[in-house]
């Protein structure tokens, strides 16, 4: 199961958003044979209240129903989760395998690979089937950026706090976003590539504008309903039923 991200499930990835496929073996080779995720999120959208984990549930929990699989029979479960702001985050793809309905005895490994954390977990459920590990494997991603923490790190805070000091908080999300071994935020890499590419900001607007018009279109036309899974939001109005991109890129 490849499962968004969130909040998406960025999933996967957030992954929001969050997706989930199936991998099955035989003779021949490897084959996805199921694949749900949910809608992507806004920053601090509908989605915001659903941890990482709970998303990767949602989403692998849809792909089993539709196509009618006991989830007792899935022999391993890989979930990629980047920036780990769920409390249980440490136990992200453990957590989705048994509240999907998994058995205790299915193998779990939550990987991260920054952005490519969701594929990974495709290669790694492929290989597993190719090793004869497994005959079925559940891979996804799921992120819930919204809720990434504000930190005080334990060694400032723990051990008392000099006077005229205080506390210092720290953004969970900006620091996932920095490399500090080259002192690189992330979005300077795409800045770099367009210097050495010779790719201008007209180009950009003008391919972004393309993506957002043909998401339209593609949207109008039906051609996400099949992979998506609609998350129920309680809202002041009452129960709201997400099922479609609240943010698309």
């Amino acid at each position: 199961l490849i499962s968004p991200l969130a909040i998406t499930s960025l999933t996967q990835l957030v992954k929001s958003p969050s997706e989930s496929i199936y991998y099955h073996s035989n003779m021949t080779g490897v084959f996805l044979v199921a694949a749900k995720r949910t809608p992507f999120g806004a920053f601090g959208g509908l989605l915001k209240g659903f941890s990482a984990t709970k998303l990767g549930v949602a989403s692998t929990q849809a792909a089993l129903e539709s196509i009618d699989l006991d989830p007792a029979a899935v022999d391993a479960c890989y979930f990629g989760n980047v920036i780990q702001s769920s409390p249980d985050a440490a136990y992200l793809a453990r957590h989705v395998a048994l509240e999907s309905g998994m058995k205790t005895s299915t193998p779990s490994l939550t990987i991260n690979r920054l952005c490519g954390s969701g594929f990974e977990t495709v290669i790694l459920g492929a290989h597993s089937i190719q090793l004869g590990e497994s005959q079925i494997a559940a891979c996804g991603g799921a992120e819930n950026m919204s809720d990434a923490p504000l930190t005080v790190r334990g060694n400032d805070a723990r051990w008392g706090v000099k006077l005229g000091k205080g506390l210092k908080m720290g953004d969970a999300l900006w620091d996932g976003l920095t490399d500090t071994y080259s002192g690189t935020p992330m979005g300077v890499t795409a800045e770099n590539l367009a210097k050495k590419h010779g790719i201008t900001r007209e180009e950009c607007d003008k391919y972004s504008q393309r993506s957002q018009q043909l998401w339209a279109k593609a949207h109008e036309a039906g051609y996400f309903n099949d992979e998506m899974a609609p998350i129920e939001v309680k809202t002041r109005k009452g129960f709201v039923s997400v099922d479609t991109d609240e943010h698309p890129r």
